[in-house]
């Protein structure tokens, strides 16, 4: 006859053997609130985007000590990893933890009809030992990160059988189940002080293994929430912040400077879910010694009843945000030890933005190298006064980097550099506008590199491309030109004797005639009006092809003026009411003192009295160069009446729409 079993099951009370804290560093547990400004490996748990906070490799462990009620206190290895930021605005971290971990016991029995009894324990299983994460540094002031943890269930649970028809025994079957739960964050710091993160948990979940439908009850429910941070740095000595959560729940600390390598720490940790409300306190310290970080802090519960003895039913019912922080987290002192490696050393200035406000022409370049170019805004991340300098750099076009001077800046406070270049001579030769990359740095650390750095776009100009503006005009005039050297001297020997014959005040405003006529008789004048941004050729060019328009010919005799030792200025008209009609045209100065102007004309309104380069009042007569093919009496006459209509009649110099820009022989 077969032997029949009849099987009870006995559940007797449930114990675990659950430690652990989500805040996985010893910084984010005195604080109670770290989503805003986490920035070590802990980014994991906290907000990935903290990721990008690590400077080059980065190294972490935590070790921690939990106290349960009536059982005393359990040492724990909590996890290791490391962080690495690449290419600059990226960060990649790798974790190991094996004490993120919970573990239940429920021990039963089996009783048979003939007396016979069999006891075991069946363990429930909860781990997150692995963890990896990205974050992404998308503006100056914005960073993105995701977190992925592997979260493994393991059960071992018996089954009975009958052996020999009189023999009962049991045998263990084990299941497990794996998902990866991923966590996607924000970080931004629209000001040094001030920081916002946002961090959905739990957002997304990929499943690669699930219990069988017989235990599937033991597997955990994931929650999803998000959770919000902010940071708020009043003073070089204090940081404040707060943490609260779509489940009702969240922390709020304090950061104290006690030296410039002590922190002191407290928060607490609150909610509606808990009871009381402000359920914890914690608090702790920072210690930097040269590269090394080490954080102790230590949390206390208020309620600790509710802790002791947790059962897989509630832990599994309620749902579970984090393995290890959960309605039985105990009492615990952890020790968190961060090593940096790589660029080990700390740095005090960080690239906020920079602005680019000019593009560079090339007949203009040489104003860099004395008025900016641009500015950089940069902070001060250090907790200490420095002085920073900022450097300017593109590829091929310049040299070496142009340095500032050195800008005092206060513990976080952030300040606009503005800064030049001074570019090499191969510029010059830029035929058309190309877009080119510049690297921006700042420095405030006495050692050699820089502390940080960022890249922008410089957009550089062909050669003869003109911005419109009279001042940049002049860096067209080429007097030492050969070409332009050539023509002026074959001129001047042509007319030597004749020259030579005219009273000594007259020799310039003969060369000048003479150059004139001469100019006027090989070139011929295409009319191109004016534009806000033009092209203009070199004299070497406009001899060349032998024309050119308006601004051609007056940069082309100025520089053969000033070949022969003439000095020259533009007159920029830009009638206040027709832009299209904006002009240039000519003085030149025939350093007749302006006593003797009579020598030149009766007629006041046929030359102008003014400064010379020496102070001195002299005659310039004006040229209109469009008037090139009538000679140099009609080009003066056009001249002088335009001077008379646009400065005398119009008060065109008074009211700021003409306006009388030196060209300084070179």
């Amino acid at each position: 006859m077969k032997f029949r079993a009849c099987i009870v099951l006995m559940l007797a009370a449930v114990s675990s053997l659950a430690v652990g804290q989500h805040m996985s560093s010893s910084r984010g547990i005195s604080l109670g609130a770290y989503t805003a400004l986490v920035n070590d490996l802990s980014s994991l748990d906290w907000n990935p985007a903290g990721l990008i906070s690590v400077r080059d490799w980065e190294i972490s462990a935590s070790n921690l000590l939990a106290f349960k009620p009536n059982e005393g206190s359990r040492g724990i290895f909590q996890m290791i990893g490391g962080s690495k930021r690449f290419l600059d605005y990226h960060a990649f971290s790798l974790r190991y933890s094996p004490g993120l971990s919970m573990e239940f016991v429920v021990p039963s029995t089996f009783r048979f009809h003939n007396g016979q009894q069999i006891s075991f324990d069946k363990r429930i299983s909860y781990r997150e030992s692995y963890a990896f994460g990205y974050a992404y540094q998308m503006t100056s002031t914005v960073s993105l990160g995701g977190s992925a943890r592997l979260r493994q269930e393991f059960i071992t649970d018996t089954e009975p059988f009958i052996e020999q028809d009189t023999i009962a025994r049991i045998r263990n079957i084990d299941y497990s189940a794996g998902s990866w739960n991923v966590d996607i964050g924000m970080l931004w710091m629209p000001r040094s002080d001030f920081s916002l993160g946002l961090v959905a948990k739990n957002l997304f979940r990929m499943s690669e293994s699930e219990f069988p439908l017989d235990v599937r009850s033991y597997a955990l429910r994931t929650l999803k929430t998000l959770r919000v941070g902010m940071s708020y740095r009043p003073s070089s000595v204090a940081i404040f912040t707060l943490d609260f959560d779509t489940e009702r729940q969240g922390g709020l600390g304090a950061e104290w400077s006690l030296l410039e390598s002590l922190r002191m720490r407290h928060g607490t940790i609150f909610g509606a879910r808990y009871s009381p409300f402000f359920a914890a306190i914690s608090a702790g310290l920072g210690w930097t010694y040269e590269a090394l970080r080490f954080d102790v802090s230590y949390l206390h519960f208020f309620n600790r009843s509710g802790r002791t003895t947790p059962t897989v039913r509630d832990f599994v019912a309620d749902g579970v945000k984090d393995i290890a922080f959960n309605q039985f987290t105990t009492d615990q002192l952890m020790l968190t030890v961060n090593v940096p490696l790589g660029r080990t050393r700390e740095f005090l200035a960080k690239i906020e933005h920079v602005t680019v406000s000019s593009e560079v022409y090339p007949s203009s370049y040489q104003i860099f190298a004395y008025r900016p170019l641009g500015k950089a805004r940069v902070r001060n991340v250090s907790q200490k006064p420095i002085e920073a300098r900022v450097a300017f750099f593109v590829d091929q076009y310049m040299d070496s980097p142009t340095e500032t001077r050195p800008y005092y800046i206060e513990p976080n406070q952030e300040i606009e550099i503005p800064f030049t270049a001074i570019f090499n001579d191969a510029i010059r030769f830029v035929p058309t506008m190309v877009l080119r990359a510049a690297d921006v740095f700042v420095k405030a650390s006495p050692v050699e590199g820089y502390d940080d750095r960022s890249q922008t776009r410089l957009i550089i100009r062909g050669r003869n491309d003109w911005d419109g503006d009279a001042l940049t005009l002049r860096y067209f005039i080429t007097p030492e030109d050969p070409d332009v050297l050539r023509f002026s001297r074959g001129v001047m020997s042509q007319h030597k004797e004749a020259i030579a014959s005219a009273p000594k005040q007259l020799e310039k405003i003969q060369s000048a005639q003479r150059l004139f006529n001469e100019f006027a008789s090989r070139l011929s004048y295409v009319s191109d009006p004016r534009n806000s941004k033009d092209r203009v050729q070199f004299p070497s060019e406009t001899l060349a092809l032998r024309g050119g328009d308006c601004d051609d010919m007056t940069v082309c005799f100025a520089s053969l003026l000033s070949s022969i030792g003439i000095s020259t200025a533009f007159v920029d008209v830009i009638p206040p009411e027709r832009v299209n009609d904006a002009h240039i045209y000519l003085l030149f100065d025939t350093e007749v003192p302006a006593s003797q102007s009579s020598l030149i004309s009766d007629n006041s309104k046929r030359f102008v009295i003014r400064k010379n380069e020496r102070g001195i009042e002299t005659v310039w007569i004006p040229v209109e160069t469009t008037m090139i093919t009538e000679g140099f009496q009609k080009a003066w006459d056009v001249g002088a009446r335009e001077y008379f209509e646009d400065v005398e009649i119009g008060l065109g110099v008074v009211r700021g729409w003409v306006r009388l820009v030196d060209v300084m022989p070179r």
